[in-house]
């Protein structure tokens, strides 16, 4: 019979109060080992964060000792020991005031000094950053109350992300950027007050022994502090997390109407933008007519997160040039969330590497036949070529797609060669670039923009 009492027990493998104490105090201080780990740990997210590197990032916060301060305050609570508890905070607070000191000399200097991604996702703290500080604290103090610590302690540093905030609010003092230095700092305190109350709750639930003796009132005075604490760092997040919601699904109907009522044949969508409840898109190609237009006002409508939201369409100019193309692709991707930019250049990889990687190819290979041929055929003088694109046709338009299947050559020579030998010269050149080859070979006193016999002169 499976004993369902113990599957929950968190006294079972428990240690001892005086391990648990030692262990508090221990990870809790801020003197040698642990202020030079907090030192280079600062660094190290500093420069994470402006290199933009996640790789980076993980290794501070698995180095940090922020959560040493944040665990003992939780510990002070629950043995209601105040003297123990403005220790605790007065670390925390000296901690806190290096790491942002820190990160602000650190931006100050660096001339990398533009917002990245990662520091842009620290910025706006939501409910859920609630929820992971809760789940991680209590995690974490049961794993720190353990006879023998586990793996959890480094995987709760990451996934609570203490100093990462703390150096984007240094950022956000270094560059002036307020918004940055609030929201950061918000979503620290986010981390740490509910890292310290789950604490407070584990070390309840293994009934830790107070300190002295305390009076009721004592108890209701902490809860009631606790619970107001609670309420005014929880309620903002809360709202912020529903324009999360609602950005994110308003976002999501607007591509799904681009998408949906706007794939026209001969026009095209370069950019928009959602703001102020009004949906900008820019358009190329042929110029939509009124009835098209009143046609997309009244598709709008049905979808119930863009009502109210106004259309606006920009379509004067039927002959942009590359460079206005460019102007309004590169205006729409800075409008973009991070989430958004990042599938945005995913796109764009996959689009044009293949053909990237083609043109490096084809200039490798342009210089490997220009070094050797004359060698194998000394009545070369130069060779031009490069690989030819075809068009693949599906049922659906929709599915064309661009393939490489052939190489052209254009080889000049100073004397004709003979067949033999432009046999020879064709197969070579065929098996350096591992598919079929079209060879035009032209003397250079007679050069020609025409080939082929397609021409009737």
């Amino acid at each position: 019979m499976i004993p369902w009492n113990n599957l929950f027990d968190l006294k079972g493998d428990a240690a001892s109060i005086e391990v648990i104490n030692q262990r508090i105090i221990s990870d809790a201080s801020i003197e040698g080992t642990n202020l030079i780990v907090l030192v280079m740990a600062i660094m190290i997210a500093c420069i994470g964060l402006n290199l933009n590197s996640v790789a980076v990032i993980i290794g501070a916060m698995l180095i940090s000792p922020l959560m040493g301060g944040i665990v003992a305050t939780g510990y002070g609570m629950a043995t209601y020991d105040a003297p123990f508890i403005r220790k605790s905070l007065f670390k925390l607070s000296f901690q806190i005031g290096l790491a942002i000191l820190s990160a602000y000399t650190y931006f100050l200097i660096t001339p990398l000094t533009s917002p990245t991604d990662e520091m842009l996702a620290r910025t706006t703290p939501t409910i859920w950053d609630v929820v992971v500080a809760l789940c991680g604290g209590i995690a974490g103090a049961v794993g720190n109350t353990r006879k023998e610590k586990s793996n959890v302690i480094p995987g709760v540093a990451i996934a609570t992300a203490l100093m990462p905030p703390l150096c984007t609010a240094g950022y956000g003092l270094a560059s002036g950027h307020h918004a940055f230095f609030l929201g950061a700092l918000y979503l620290f305190f986010i981390n740490a007050f509910f890292i310290a109350l789950s604490s407070f709750l584990v070390f309840k639930l293994l009934n830790v022994p107070p300190h002295g003796n305390t009076a009721e009132a004592h108890f209701r005075k902490q809860r009631l502090i606790l619970a107001t604490l609670g309420l005014l760092i929880t309620v903002p997040s809360i709202y912020l997390a529903q324009q999360t919601v609602k950005d994110t699904l308003r976002e999501v109907q607007v591509k799904s109407f681009i998408q949906t009522d706007m794939n026209f044949e001969k026009t095209s969508v370069v950019s928009y933008s959602l703001k102020n409840d009004t949906l900008t898109i820019d358009l190329v190609g042929a110029v939509l007519t009124d009835e098209q237009i009143e046609q997309l006002k009244n598709d709008i409508i049905h979808y119930p997160r863009l009502e109210g939201v106004t259309l606006s369409i920009i379509q004067g100019n039927k002959n942009l040039n590359t460079e206005d193309v460019q102007q309004l692709i590169n205006a729409r991707i800075e409008k973009q969330n991070a989430g958004d930019k990042e599938a945005s250049y995913k796109l764009l990889a996959s689009k044009y590497y293949p053909a990237y990687e083609r043109t490096t190819a084809d200039q490798e290979v342009t210089q490997t036949l220009n070094r050797q041929a004359p060698a194998l055929f000394p009545q070369i003088q130069s060779i031009r070529c490069g690989t030819l694109l075809s068009l693949n046709h599906n049922n659906d338009a929709k599915d064309e797609s661009f393939d490489y299947s052939c190489f052209l050559a254009e080889v000049t020579v100073s004397s004709p060669l003979k067949p033999y030998d432009a046999k020879r010269l064709h197969d070579w050149i065929q098996g350096q670039v591992n598919m079929p080859v079209i060879l035009n070979i032209q003397t250079s006193n007679s050069p020609s923009e025409y080939y082929g016999n397609g021409i009737q002169w």
